[in-house]
């Protein structure tokens, strides 16, 4: 094993002159994660803030003037504009305004006689702000259609209680903590095993079929080392940079998010935002169960790409050869971010995708104990299999010698 960790040692030492490759390998995460975190909550408070004190735009066609008294007298919620030249929709859609309100013509007999009448709204549900006008619009009129049918109650000489027979109190199980693990959970298995794969990819590139452009891998083999040792050290290497890579990312992620639970505790406690569970997203053992499935994993992927590399004749054919690999597995991290998917019942069983489950699990505080250990195991079995496989492979000289 002696003779792998000096191949390792030599492979990091060739990796230390290169300071680009140092910078966006491990540096980069640490960077990236704050900035990426920061602009995201900024970004999602400005944008809130914006909306909430903005009054929505609403063009009304209103012949009975029925609607038209409640959206004017909250001046800041609504503001009834004049409709704009053109299509109605298309203005919607280029947010010249949030809402088209069109009330019947005859709500005003309508609801003199104690009869429903009917309003349509034309919004953009693909619009956060237009989505904004539509819910204030339902809660003006829920409020105004209490107040009526209490005046016709009132007027028949009927208890007011005759329309609300049941009152549903909600509490809810879910806090911040809860939402936002998800959604982190959603995207980092994507982002974890995306950087993992390219950084070793590249530097898997660099010391197997680049070693052989170079010319440097035949005087390798020419010293004392055994072949497989050799083997060892360059996968020893690669699956280092993977896993200090994914280690990278993980510390930056977790306190990233300490800081924004930090700066957000003061706002969202003074606001009544249940903080609860926020702070268990960046709990030190979250974390390493996540890191610790990331290193079988690592290690299966520093094998595909030894593999490819060693038996490719340049960097050129290399890079053909691991991308493929690269394509499934970013179409896994892809595919693991589909709502609803970790309720298939066969996901725990499928290499890669179960990993991405169990880490989203984790930091959606679900984590299911069965299923990271078969997520773990399996894993593991096959970084093990594809090890002895790929020395076995490797240590042949028509792959190591092939031109």
């Amino acid at each position: 094993m002696r003779g792998a960790l000096l191949v390792c040692k030599k492979e990091f030492m060739e990796l230390s002159k290169d300071r680009k490759t140092m910078f966006f390998t491990f540096l980069m995460p640490v960077i990236l994660y704050p900035l990426l975190f920061t602009m995201m909550g900024k970004l999602s408070q400005n944008d809130e803030a914006t909306r909430k004190n903005k009054p929505s735009r609403i063009v009304l066609v209103d012949p009975g003037h029925v609607v038209e008294p409640l959206l004017k007298a909250d001046g800041k919620a609504f503001e009834v504009v004049v409709a704009p030249s053109g299509d109605v929709k298309q203005a919607i859609r280029d947010q010249k305004l949030e809402m088209k309100l069109e009330v019947d013509a005859d709500a005003a007999t309508k609801l003199e006689g104690h009869k429903t009448f009917g309003l349509k709204a034309t919004y953009d549900k693909s619009d956060d702000s237009s989505k904004l006008a539509l819910s204030r619009l339902k809660e003006t009129l829920q409020k105004q259609d209490k107040a009526w049918v209490q005046a016709r109650l009132k007027a028949l000489g009927a208890s007011p209680d005759l329309a609300v027979p049941t009152k549903i109190a909600t509490e809810d199980a879910g806090d911040m903590g809860l939402f936002v693990g998800k959604l982190i959970g959603g995207f980092l298995p994507y982002m974890l095993m995306i950087m993992m794969f390219a950084g070793s990819m590249n530097l898997g590139i660099y010391t197997t079929a680049g070693e052989k452009e170079r010319g440097t891998l035949q005087s390798l083999l020419c010293t004392s080392l055994p072949r497989n040792q050799i083997i060892w050290g360059k996968l020893l290497f690669v699956f280092a940079v993977g896993i200090i890579s994914a280690l990278f990312n993980l510390l930056s992620m977790g306190l990233s998010i300490g800081r924004v639970i930090s700066g957000g505790a003061g706002a969202a406690g003074a606001a009544g935002a249940p903080m609860g569970s926020l702070s268990a997203l960046a709990n030190p053992v979250t974390l390493s169960l996540t890191f610790l499935l990331m290193v079988p994993l690592g290690l299966l992927f520093a094998n595909f790409i030894v593999m490819m590399g060693i038996q490719a004749k340049n960097t050129v054919e290399a890079g053909t050869a691991i991308m493929p690999g690269f394509v499934v597995v970013m179409v896994m991290a892809v595919f693991s971010m589909a709502p609803g998917i970790e309720k298939l019942a066969f996901l725990p069983y499928v290499p890669i995708l179960n990993v991405s489950l169990a880490i989203r699990k984790l930091f959606s505080q679900q984590g299911n104990p069965l299923e990271y250990t078969i997520a773990l195991l399996m894993t593991v079995g096959l970084a093990g299999a594809l090890t002895w496989l790929s020395t076995r492979l490797l240590n042949r000289e028509s792959v190591l010698f092939k031109v």
